[in-house]
Formats: C-alpha cells, structure tokens, sequence
C-alpha cells in the first residue's frame, strides 16, 4: 500500500492548484529553506486528521490558509486530497477548510473525525507519529520522559486500549464498592426501624383480628334483614304483575283504538288529498280546454286571414289575365303595321334602285364630274370612317382613363386606410414596446431583488450555522469542568431525576453586562457556586447525595436563612465615578431574589480605585467594587491585582451564551423574514417573467403587423404609381386623337362645301332628288319600323312582367291552399282534444262527488272511535296510578336490598325462609361487645403493618442488590487480572522486538556498540517508563545527554526506524532527519532509507545531496514570489 498522489490548493503557502505524484518506493522532495517544502507533510497530517496547532505548526486555524501573494489574493478555501493505492483499490482521502469549518471526505462521502480515524485503523495508518518525523522532531523521541515513551509505545502496540478498558474496570470498581457500602447501610437501617416498631406491629394485628370478627358479625346481622326484605319484595312484584296485566290491556286498547283513528286519519287524509289531486286536475283540464279555444280562436283568425289572402291572389292573377290579354290586339295590329311598313319599304327600295339605274344611264354624260364627286365622297367617307374610328379610340380611352381613375381613387382610399392604420399600429406598438420595457425593467429590477434576497438569505443561514456552532462549543465548555466538582455533581444528578431538589449555583441565577464580569468576579470569588436552595431540608438531601456520592463538599445558601441587604440611598450614584448599586445592574431570578440580595444587595461599583478609596473612606459598612476587581470589604481589607482569567469563564460564558440565543433567535426571525420575502419576490419575478414574455408575444405580434402594412403599403403606392403613368399616357393619347378629330371635322367640312358647290346636269339633278326623295321617304319609312318596333318590344316586355307575375301569383295561391290545408287539419286536431278533454273534466266531476260521500262516512266514523279512545285512556290512566305506587314500593325495598347486599352479601349466603328475633338480637349483642373492646385498641395505626410489609420487602430487594453488586466486583476484579496479564504479556514481547530491531539498526549506522530499552521498574507493569539506553562502539555505556549531537540523531533514527518496523506503517515522510548529520553518517541513513524503501514507501524532504541521489522521483519546491510556493519535477538523469 503506498501514496499514489497527493493535491494541494489553497493550503499554506500553495495557494495554486498543486498536484505531486510519488513514487511507491522513494520520493524526494528537495528545495531551500523557506520555500514551504514543509508544508506538504502539514497538509498529509492534516488530512490524515491531525488536530495539534504544534505539528501543524500554526497558532490558529486560518493559519492553514494562503495568506495571499503580491500577484493573488488570499486564499477563502484550503483543499488537500491524497489517493492511496492498497493492492490495486483505489481510495482517496480529502479535507476542506472553509468557513463553515473543517470536513473530512473518504470516496467523496463526508464522514465525521471518529470515522476517519477507523478509516486510518483500517489501512494501518495508526502508528503515523512515529512514520511521519517533522523539523525538529527526531531529538524530541529520544528526550522524551520514560513516562511519555511508554505512553506512545502503548498507542503503537496497541495496549493504549487495555489501559483504558482497565481503568473504566477500576472505576466501575471504586463505584461498586460505593454502592456496596450504600446498599449495606441502607439494609442495617431498615433493619434497625423493623425492630423499633415490633411492638405496635402487635397490637396492630389484635385490633385487626377484633375489626374482622366485627364485620363479619355485622354482615351476618345485615343478611337476615335481607332475607326478610327479600320476602316483602316477592309480594310486592307479585302485586306488581297484577297491575301490570291490567295496565298491558288498557295500552292494548288504547293502541287498537288509536291504530283505528290512524287508519281513519289515513283514510280522511287520502280522500283530501285525492280529492285535492282531483281538484287539480279539474283546474288543470279547464285551463287546457281555456287554452284550446284560445288556439282554436287563433288559428280560425288565421285561416280568415290566409283565406282573404288567397283570393285577393287569385282576383290579382284574373287582372294580369285581363291585361294580358288587352295587351295582346295590339301587339297583333302592330306586327301588322311593322310588316305592312316593311312592304312599303321594299317598295321603295325597288324605286330607288330604278332610279339608281338610270342615273347610271346618265353616269357617261357625267363621269367625269362623278369621278370627282366620287373623289370627294371617297375622301369624305375616309374621313367620316376615320372620324368614326377616332372617336371609338377617344370613347375608349376615355373609358379606360376613367377606369384608372376610378381605380387610382380606390387605391389612395386604401392607401389612405392603411397609412391610418399604420399609425395606429406604429402608436400601438411604440405603447406596448414602452410596456414592454417597463416590464423588463421590473423583471429586472424583481430579479435584482430576489437574487440579493437569495444572497441576504444565504449570508444569514452561514452566520446562523457559525453562531450555532459557537453556542454549541460554549454549552460543551459550560459542561466539561468549569464548575466545581460537587457543584457539576449535583446538577448532573438534578438533570437526570436523581435528585428532586430545586436549586440553582449563584453563577446561574444571575445575569451580568459583561463590562462589569471581571469586578463581579472579583467581588464573589468561590461564593459564585454557592448553591441556592428553598431552605434547610432541601441543603441536607444535596449534603447527603454528596456523601453517598463521595463528590466532595459545597456551600448552600438557604432562601428561608438568607439576609438581604438593603441600598444605602445616602450615596449619590451619577453613572460615572460612582457607577451604580450592583443590584441595579444585573438581573436575576425572582425566586432568589432573597439570595441575591444577601450577597450583592449592597455592594457598590466604582469607576476606580480612587473613586473606591474615598467611597469606602465615607461609608464602611458596605462593600466597594471597582471595573478593575479591586475589592473593599466592611472589615478594611482590600483585595486586588491581576484578574484570573480562568475564573470569569462561567459568567462570561453564560452571559456570551445568552447573548448568542438571543441574537440566534432574531437571526431566525430575520431568516425567516428574508425566507417569506424571498419566496414573495420569487413569486413577484415568476409573474413579471411571464408578463414580458407575454408582451414581447404582442410586441412582435404588432411587429409582424407593422411589417405586414408595410408591404401592403408600398404594393398600394406601386399601384398608384402605375395608374398615373399609365393615365398620363392615356390623358396624351386622348389629346393627341382630339387633335386628328378636329382635323378631320375641317377636312370633312372642307370636301361638304367642295360637293355642294358642284353644278349637275338636270337630269342629275331630277334624278338625284327623285333619288333623295326616295331616300327620304325610306329613312322615313325606316323610322317609322323603329317606332312600331320599340313600342312592340315594350309591350312584348309588359307581356313577360305579367307572364312572370302569373307565375309567382300561382306560386302564392299554391302555398296558400297548402296553409289552409294545414290550418284545417291543425283545426279538427284540437277539436278532437276539445272533446276528449270535456269528457274527461266531466267523468272527474263525477268522481269527486262520489269521494266527498266517502269522506263523510268516514268522518263519522272517527269521531266514535274518538269516544272510544277517551274511555281507554281514562282506564290506562288508573291502572298507571296504581303501578307508580307499586314500583315506589318496590323501589323502597330495592334500596333496602341494595344497601344490606352491599354491607352484608358475600355470594357464600343461602336464602331464609324464616329469620328468628331472638338471634338477631343475640348477634346485635355481640357486634356491641366487640365495639367496646375496640376501643381500647383506638390509639393503634393501620400503617405500621404495611410500614412492616414495605420494609421487608425493601430489605429483600436492597439484599439482592447487594448480592449482584459483589458479584460484579468479583468480575470486575477478573477483568483487570485479565488485562494485566494479557497487557502484560502484549508489551513485553513488543517490547523485545523494538528493542531488538533498535540495537540492530543503531549497530548497523554506528558500525557497532550497542543500544537497548528497559523498563525502569520491572514489578510496576502500568506504571513504568521506558528508557533508552546507548553505548557507541569504543565508548563506555553512558546517558543520551553525554552522546554527542550526530550521535543522539542517528540514536533516534535507530529508534524510530525500529518502532516504524513494529508499527507496520507502509508510508513514511521523513522532514530533514539528515539535517545534523555529517557525510558519513549521512551515507549510513542514506543506505538505510535505501534498504526500507524497499519494504515501504518513503518521502523524504532535504536538501542534502546523498539523501537525493537515491530516490525514484524527486521534486523541487521553490518560491515563484514571496509567500507563493511553486512545486518544479526534477528528471533524475538530467539532475546528475
């Protein structure tokens, strides 16, 4: 088993991370002075448990701490951690120091110190004293006291434990035979006071054996009477059950008749309620028949109604018939006139186109002038076509333009609704954002709170478990030895029951500032402990438990025998010089107030011993105090000089503990404050949380919103855009087609005018207004068709409205018939539940008149059976009157019965049929003479008896007691024989062997000589030290203080080494043991750890050169700066 690695952090002088792996055999650890190589070994024994400040080399705990360095700060945390490697298994060992305090981890488990130390047990760790040699400590072995090195030969044997288990033995022991002494003393005196009441023990028992004969005679007296009372008791429960006979037949008439009147109220009430029932139902039917002839009223006004309806139709559809058929003459006559029109038209068509003939006959006499007319009118029919179609193109642009324009509206309307509802949303967004962001700041802000609450919490919890630990230590102090043995005695005894006293120490019953503890102090000296009790009774059971216990002796102070002491008020107190009345100045119990005052009601506080001098020179009947101690007594003495501290520790203590349970208690209550604001601000936070998540869901909402208008925005005003391009394209195009129009108007007027200035021949001229007149007559004609033709086509229309009317009139008539239908089927329905619910109504009243018969007869016949009833009762009442009495007899000689059965009847009577006067006389005679001879025995207590009955029973216990207290003597006695001879045997065989294993190594580094250890006295087993004695080779044997300095170091080396062998350890840490050698002792140790590291490990801390060269793995501590300790590895080869 070895040390496998080893970590440091904040420990010492390494306040970095440190890790240091060892070797299984032999690591050295080299540096110079001062550069904390020291510390390493600090670190494994204060993991390992250590718990000295001298070999940890501290004054307090922080000093285990990095103090800090000119680059880094003081360390608030010191780790070390090591991991032994046992075969293969792996365990690792770690303590923390922080400012909760010290703890100790195994496999990552916190464990307690005691479990660490099993821990060490475990692996063999428990000889590391002799294993692990500091500076310094390797003369200290060998200058030890006899008495010390056995001590610590003990612990490494392991015989520490018999000595212990010897002396709770022996302690045990001296408590038994104090117990033995008690028991014994007790059984003598109850012996003693069985002796002394003997006698009364006797007459005691003859009043006894008198009272017992008398109760028995006065029970025998007290059965007769019972037995007499017994006899009148059969008569009158005979009289009883006659009465009681008569009374069963009354109640049974009584009951018969009342079941009859039950059934006939039954009855009346069924015809009532049937009849009621009847009653509702009638009302019910004649509301119905009501409501159907309401219905029926309704639904014939509303057949009257569709009825009107249904012929007003059919008188409509009869008028559009009518006109109809008015119309229909004249679309005939004037078909008739558009066809005749036609004819005509054809004919004049022929006509013009005879005339058309003939003007071509004449077309060669004027061709010419036709070829340019033809010109003129191509020209002109060019220019009326083009005309024509400009003015389509202006229309339709015109269309369009207005199209766009009318579009272009509706898209600034639109943009206008979204530039509104863009500012609105802009609005609305700016408002939640500004929501938004407060609600994050008081997320925050609440956040802020919480974790500053959490961090307040925190704080307090640690100062409380620091002030819990402190109180806890104080109670340990308060209950390990600061009161006196007597006084600890008592209240040990008080706390566990044994005692039933009400006391208190002095030091207890008060209260002191803690300025005024060490002039208190001073003033009581041992009266502090004095012991305050209700009175003398109660003083003598605390003296006597003292004495049974052997706890030595203490001062009581009763209340009942205190004399208080009363304030001189001729003394002026001002606070400053003067400081007060003591009694002022505390607090204390009430109950001891008494007491209190009897020791401090006059006593003064000054400031000084000036002060004091001249307050005690005034006033000498009282005693003066000063905050230094000085103390002046009525009797002239002073006391005064330099404070014992250790005295003040009960008052200090107490007055320390007081103000920690209440500043504990105003911590709790500020815990739990900050626990009811922390959960409210957690709470507060959680709320807030969701509440801006909540609002950011709608900012982004409203984001999207935004972006949405945005877009639909830029769409709009890309439309508008487009249609006014495109508008002005059209409003030029338009422009641009008005200006041909207005030149083919001039043109065409121009070639009117050209055409109209032609002269034609006559002929021409005939037949071209022949030719007009024709065309006249045929535009005329022409418009005369259209006339007819529009008229024929508004009447063609009228004849479709009235066509269309026809139909829906019919549709209507249709559906009306249908509701008519449906009214009169709705109609004979509710007549037929007309007539069936009249029928019903009438049966019911029929019914009714029948059940009222009914009820009558039976109303008759109740108030007979009432009659009846009466009679009945009338009997039962008598009856009762004569069972009252005779259960008041009985009850009589019930109670003489009880009251004789009670005195007299012990189940072993048999009943009498006769009892004779005469013996009952006889036997009151006796019961008298009994009582007198009683009387003479007045004067003798019961108690004696069970007084004699509880001492025997006490001696038998307190004897068994006894027998069981020698009887663990006498095994206790076996134990310690036992455990000195097996200690015995178990020291001097170790103690052989160390010794042996140390002349052989002390041999070996001298080269010769000899060196032993012996016990100074042989016949004294647990008592004798162990010496060391030394003879170097050609020397005399002489003390270790003659050896020279290498002499005594390789002497404690020898003895060390030795006891490391017998103690088994596998790890060894050696801290400069080869300090003080000189070479060639050097290179004798050097060879030694050589040959040992072989067997275990070694970890040597030098700096000697012969140590170093040896090692497996060696490591250099220097200082990186002041106070910072920085571990370099070392390669051996590249070293040499």
């Amino acid at each position: 088993m070895y040390i496998e690695r080893v970590a440091l952090k904040g420990f010492k002088s390494f306040g970095e991370q440190v890790d240091i792996e060892l070797s299984e055999k032999y690591t050295v650890i080299a540096g110079p002075n001062g550069s904390g190589k020291s510390n390493i070994l600090d670190a494994i024994r204060w993991a390992l448990g250590e718990q000295s400040p001298s070999r940890l080399r501290i004054s307090k705990q922080s000093d285990l701490l990095f103090q800090g360095s000119p680059s880094r700060p003081p360390a608030r945390e010191a780790r070390v951690s090591f991991v032994i490697n046992d075969k293969g298994k792996l365990k690792a060992f770690k303590r923390v120091l922080d400012e909760s305090g010290s703890s100790f981890f195994v496999d990552g488990k916190k464990v307690k110190l005691y479990e660490m130390e099993e821990e060490k047990r475990l692996l063999g760790l428990e000889g590391i004293d002799f294993a692990f040699i500091g500076q310094g400590e390797v003369l200290e072995a060998i200058k030890q006291k006899p008495a010390e090195r056995r001590e610590n030969l003990e612990v490494l044997f392991g015989i520490s434990q018999y000595r212990r288990k010897r002396e709770e033995a022996l302690l045990k022991l001296i408590r038994a035979d104090e117990e033995a002494l008690r028991l014994k003393t007790l059984i003598d005196e109850l012996k003693r006071r069985r002796s002394d009441i003997h006698p009364q023990v006797i007459s005691a028992r003859k009043k006894r054996e008198l009272d017992e004969e008398l109760k028995s005679l006065s029970k025998r007296i007290k059965w007769l009477e019972y037995c007499r009372v017994i006899e009148e008791i059969k008569d009158a429960e005979d009289a009883k059950m006659r009465i009681s006979g008569s009374l069963f037949a009354a109640r049974l008439w009584v009951s018969l008749w009342q079941k009859a009147l039950s059934l006939f109220e039954n009855q009346i009430d069924a015809l009532a309620s049937g009849d009621e029932r009847n009653r509702e139902i009638f009302d019910r039917l004649s509301s119905e028949i009501g409501n159907l002839k309401k219905k029926l009223s309704s639904l014939a006004l509303e057949r009257s109604k569709t009825r009107d309806l249904y012929f007003r139709t059919k008188e409509e559809l009869e008028s559009a018939y009518m006109s109809m058929e008015k119309l229909r003459p004249e679309e005939e006559s004037l078909r008739l006139a558009v066809e005749e029109l036609k004819e005509q038209l054809a004919g004049k068509r022929r006509l013009r186109d005879d005339l058309e003939a003939k003007l071509k006959d004449s077309f060669s006499k004027i061709k010419e002038l036709s070829r340019k007319k033809e010109e003129l009118l191509g020209r002109k029919a060019l220019c009326e076509t083009s005309l024509t179609e400009l003015n389509r193109k202006v229309r339709y642009s015109g269309k369009s333009y207005g199209s766009l324009i009318s579009q272009m509206l509706e898209a600034k309307e639109e943009l206008s609704d979204l530039q509104k509802s863009a500012k609105e949303t802009a609005l609305k967004l700016q408002n939640e954002e500004r929501v938004f962001e407060e609600l994050s700041s008081q997320h925050m802000k609440a956040l802020a709170e919480a974790q500053e609450t959490a961090a307040k919490l925190q704080s307090k919890r640690k100062e409380r478990t620091k002030l819990n630990s402190e109180i806890e230590r104080t109670k340990d102090v308060l209950s390990s030895g600061v009161y006196p043995r007597p006084v600890e005695y008592l209240m040990a005894a008080k706390r566990l029951g044994r005692l039933k006293v009400d006391f208190d120490p002095f030091v207890d019953a008060i209260s002191c500032p803690k300025e005024y503890i060490p002039a208190l102090q001073s003033f009581l000296g041992g009266r502090q402990f004095w012991i305050l009790v209700p009175d003398e009774h109660a003083a003598g059971e605390c003296i006597d438990y003292l004495k049974v216990g052997n706890a030595g002796r203490a001062t009581f102070l009763p209340l009942n025998r205190a004399n208080p002491q009363r304030k001189n008020q001729a003394i002026r107190v001002d606070g400053k010089k003067t400081i007060g009345w003591f009694i002022d100045l505390i607090s204390y119990e009430p109950k001891w107030e008494n007491c209190v005052m009897h020791l401090l009601g006059n006593l003064l506080l000054a400031s000084d011993y000036g002060e004091a001098v001249r307050i005690s020179g005034m006033y000498r009947n009282f005693p003066v105090v000063t905050l230094d101690g000085e103390v002046f007594l009525p009797g002239g003495t002073i006391s005064g000089g330099s404070a014992n501290k250790s005295s003040q520790n009960v008052l200090a203590l107490r007055g320390y503990l007081r103000e920690s349970s209440s500043f504990l208690e105003l911590l709790d209550e500020e815990i739990e404050r900050l626990s009811s604001t922390l959960s409210k601000a957690e709470e507060r936070e959680i709320r807030l949380k969701e509440d801006t998540q909540r609002q950011l869901a709608l900012v982004d909402r409203l984001k999207g919103e935004k972006k949405k208008i945005s877009s639909l925005l830029s769409n709009s005003e890309s439309r508008i855009k487009d249609a006014e391009a495109e508008a002005g394209k059209l409003k030029k195009e338009i422009k641009s087609l008005i200006v041909d129009m207005k030149k083919r108007k001039a043109e065409l007027e121009q070639i009117s005018l050209e055409l109209s200035s032609m002269e034609e021949i006559d002929l021409n001229d005939r037949l071209q207004s022949d030719l007009s007149s024709l065309d006249r007559e045929v535009e005329l004609l022409q418009e005369r068709i259209r006339g007819r033709q529009d008229v024929l086509d508004r009447i063609e229309d009228e004849l479709s409205a009235h066509r269309e009317r026809i139909q829906q009139k019919r549709e209507e008539i249709l559906k009306a018939e249908k509701e008519l239908a449906d009214s009169d089927l709705k109609i004979s329905e509710l007549k037929g539940k007309y007539i069936e619910l009249f029928f019903r109504r009438r049966s019911l009243a029929g019914d009714m008149k029948v059940a009222q018969e009914v009820r009558a007869k039976i109303e008759n016949m109740f108030r007979k059976s009432s009659s009846k009833l009466q009679e009945a009762r009338e009997r039962m009442r008598k009856c009762e009157s004569q069972l009252a009495l005779a259960k008041e007899r009985l009850k009589n000689l019930y109670g003489q019965r009880a009251e004789l059965e009670d005195s007299a009847f012990d189940g072993k009577e048999s009943p009498l049929c006769d009892v004779s006067p005469v013996e009952l006389e006889r036997l009151k005679e006796r019961a008298r003479t009994l009582q007198r001879e009683l009387q003479d025995y007045c004067d003798v207590d019961y108690g004696v008896l069970s007084e004699d009955a509880s001492l025997i029973g006490r001696i038998d216990y307190l004897s068994e007691q006894y027998d069981d207290v020698k009887e663990a003597k006498r095994e206790l006695d076996g134990i310690i024989r036992d455990t000195d001879r097996q200690a015995g045997l178990l020291f001097k065989g170790a103690l052989k062997a160390i010794n042996d294993r140390f002349n052989a190594i002390f041999v070996k580094l001298f080269g010769g000589g000899e060196a032993n250890l012996a016990l100074n006295d042989e016949f004294d087993l647990w008592n004798s030290g162990v010496e060391i004695a030394a003879r170097p080779p050609g020397k005399r044997p002489q003390s270790l203080a003659q050896l020279s300095g290498g002499e005594r170091s390789l002497t404690a080396i020898a003895y060390l080494f030795s006891a490391m062998e017998e103690a088994r350890v596998p790890v060894a840490i050696l801290d400069e043991v080869d300090a003080s050698l000189d070479e060639a002792n050097l290179r004798r140790f050097a060879d030694l750890v050589e040959q040992y590291s072989k067997s275990l490990q070694i970890v040597a801390i030098t700096h000697r050169r012969l140590t170093m060269e040896r090692a497996d793995i060696m490591y250099g501590v220097t200082l990186e700066e002041p106070g910072l300790s920085k571990i370099v590895s070392i390669k051996l080869s590249d070293w040499e």
